[in-house]
């Protein structure tokens, strides 16, 4: 079906839902599929998500020509950044690069003989690469046909971390910039949109 311009079902707003896994974890197969177990929800977040893409240029010139003659690509970034609200040990472990579920590291945390849990960064060179989701049906209800999905499959947290704690209504967050790696085997980044006029294209 081709796309249809000027149409409301295409304008999307919400911030949708944000996940983290093990490198490897089995991704969405569409942008209805499910979300196997290993992806954890980061829960709330202040000011949503964004995504960027940065790539750098040069031109390809000859003296004999105003123009150049081609631009070609010479290095490309990408991130996802926001704030965790949540303030858990989970969410402090991903932001100090210590993974998540099954690649979390081991010598980051310790239970103690309360319960209570202490959190230490890992050593340098024993950072964790996780890979990050964003799911346009906010705080993980059921998938819809109009739903669309972001997948970073190689991620670093490179951000500075940065926790306040102030008095009144102000939140203590986690400020993270999940910044995208070249995986093995795959592109860096997929984008999954829904069916109808959301995933159609020009003609």
């Amino acid at each position: 079906m081709p796309y249809t311009p000027y149409n409301s079902s295409t304008v999307r707003v919400g911030p949708g839902t944000i996940y983290a896994a093990p490198l490897g974890t089995a991704e969405p197969t569409s942008a209805t599929g499910v979300w196997v177990a290993a992806w954890v929800k980061l829960g709330y977040t202040t000011g949503g998500s964004t995504f960027t893409r940065n790539v750098t240029t040069a031109t390809v010139d000859v003296e004999e020509e105003i123009y150049s003659l081609k631009t070609v690509t010479t290095a490309a970034t990408g991130d996802l950044t926001f704030s965790l609200a949540e303030d858990t040990a989970t969410n402090l472990l991903l932001a100090l690069n210590a993974g998540i579920g099954t690649s979390l590291q081991a010598t980051s945390y310790t239970t103690l003989s309360d319960g209570s849990i202490k959190v230490e960064p890992p050593a340098p060179g024993n950072e964790a690469r996780v890979m990050i989701g964003w799911d346009a049906v906010s705080s993980g209800g059921a998938p819809t046909d109009k739903g669309s999905r972001l997948i970073l499959r190689q991620c670093y947290q490179t951000g500075n971390l940065t926790k306040s704690n102030v008095k009144g209504n102000t939140i203590s967050t986690l400020a993270c910039t999940f910044t995208m790696e070249k995986p093995p085997t795959a592109n860096p980044f997929a984008f999954y949109f829904g069916t109808g006029n959301l995933g159609a294209l020009t003609p």
